[in-house]
């Protein structure tokens, strides 16, 4: 026995297994699309990531020169040994070169601070030259102050037992 209504089953059936089909190609094709754009998306954070690194080495990297430019100053104040200040000159004009070209390699909005510094650094030094040099001026006038202090100390020793032995 069939039912009355057996071809409008079948028809619904069908309906239902095509309605069905669509709905699974199309989340096939969602969640296909999700990965790609995800996958495109990763890539493009992977970029970006490793251009900011490598920025920031180079930032770091400025900052490393400023570092040893600042130890090579601390050289010329040192009184250990033989300091060969050509060569000390040399070398902080080699560093503030290779940190010229690195802060010029970088974008300007990633490398201006260290290019203000690397723009100031001279006046910097020639500032603390001149701190230097007055502290050696200073410890020239301090050292014939003592030895002025010492020397008036014997005269009047001398005087004073002078006239000590006179009387």
């Amino acid at each position: 026995m069939k039912a009355l209504n057996n071809k409008e089953v079948l028809l619904s059936h069908l309906k239902f297994a095509m309605y069905m089909v669509v709905l699974v190609i199309l989340t096939q094709f969602a969640i296909f699309t999700y990965f790609k754009t995800s996958e495109a998306e990763v890539s493009e954070i992977k970029n970006k990531t490793g251009d900011c690194e490598k920025i920031f080495a180079e930032q770091i990297s400025i900052c490393d020169g400023f570092s040893e430019i600042l130890d090579i100053y601390h050289r010329f104040d040192t009184k250990e040994g033989y300091v060969n200040a050509e060569e000390l000159k040399r070398a902080i004009a080699e560093r503030k070169m290779r940190m010229t070209s690195i802060a010029n390699q970088l974008p300007d909005k990633d490398a201006a601070v260290h290019k203000y510094l690397i723009n100031k650094f001279d006046g910097l030094m020639n500032q603390r030259d001149s701190i230097t040099s007055l502290r050696k001026e200073e410890t020239a006038k301090r050292n014939a102050l003592v030895e002025c202090n010492n020397e008036y100390r014997r005269k009047r020793y001398e005087i004073d037992r002078g006239k000590a032995n006179g009387r």
